[in-house]
């Protein structure tokens, strides 16, 4: 039975059981605070095998799932400004009708690895993820010691907050244009500058390694990225995987289960669940 401390994980899936399933499965195994797990359709009347797949999972499963709406598909558009457009929909038409105490975004292929509790810093400082600076504004560093003073957000690929922190706000994901960011960039304006929040306090990028574990293969890419990319089925995919304090992104997740990256995902989650 849910209590009153619940925190409640809204998850975007989109194109991918894969994910959807790994994340049931890790925040099952890891999450040492209460939880809830809610799923949300987002492929806006695409990919309906894929909407099949996500409904007989949570069915199995018995977690909720959410569709969101057909037009947010906004299929013209670059996906920071898609992912941040259909994050505002969640937060202004969702969480705030539902008033969980404690929620979180993460992106469907971020999946926790390791124990995690979150809720007494929440309760202490509100929210907490991974910090992200404009293109023009980073530290030179991730460690603590070389973070300057600028512009922040908390990135909405891993994101946590108490409701009591922002309910009264009127929280932005998109990117911001003008500052050249990804998705949660508006975050800046419309809540932490505000605020003044100290970015010290929600710094923990130390512990963050980017790993590239076909960089042997990788040839591909762009000038200064070349060992970035791999080739496979003659296309050209991100090789990145990132471990993040108690995560692991895998980064522009494919659907495809022979990917070497979802088999590198799968085999690494295997082994510790």
């Amino acid at each position: 039975m849910e209590n009153n401390n619940t925190l409640h994980f809204y998850i975007l899936c989109y194109n991918n059981t894969f994910c959807a399933k790994y994340q049931i499965k890790t925040i099952r195994a890891f999450c040492k605070d209460d939880f809830n797990i809610i799923l949300i359709d987002s492929n806006c009347g695409k990919f309906e095998e894929k909407s099949k797949e996500l409904y007989n999972l949570c069915n199995n499963e018995n977690i909720e799932l959410l569709k969101m709406p057909d037009e947010y598909s906004l299929e013209n558009s670059n996906s920071s400004f898609i992912l941040g457009t259909k994050l505002n929909y969640l937060f202004h038409s969702v969480i705030k009708i539902r008033k969980p105490k404690y929620f979180a975004f993460i992106d469907q292929d971020m999946f926790m690895f390791k124990d995690f509790k979150i809720i007494p810093f929440l309760d202490t400082y509100g929210m907490w993820g991974d910090v992200d600076e404009p293109s023009a504004q980073k530290s030179p560093t991730i460690y603590k010691k070389d973070i300057i003073d600028g512009p922040w957000h908390m990135h909405p690929w891993l994101s946590f907050f108490k409701l009591d922190f922002v309910i009264n706000a009127h929280l932005n994901f998109l990117p911001s244009d003008v500052r050249s960011t990804d998705t949660g960039g508006s975050l800046w304006e419309s809540f932490i500058e505000k605020r003044q929040l100290n970015k010290k306090d929600y710094w923990f990028r130390d512990n963050i390694k980017m790993l590239f574990p076909f960089r042997e293969v990788s040839n591909v890419g762009p000038d200064l990225y070349k060992d970035h990319y791999f080739l496979y089925n003659n296309k050209e995919c991100y090789g990145q995987i990132q471990i993040n304090n108690e995560f692991i992104h895998m980064l522009n997740s494919p659907n495809d289960l022979l990917h070497p990256k979802v088999a590198y995902i799968k085999g690494f989650l295997d082994a510790l669940l």
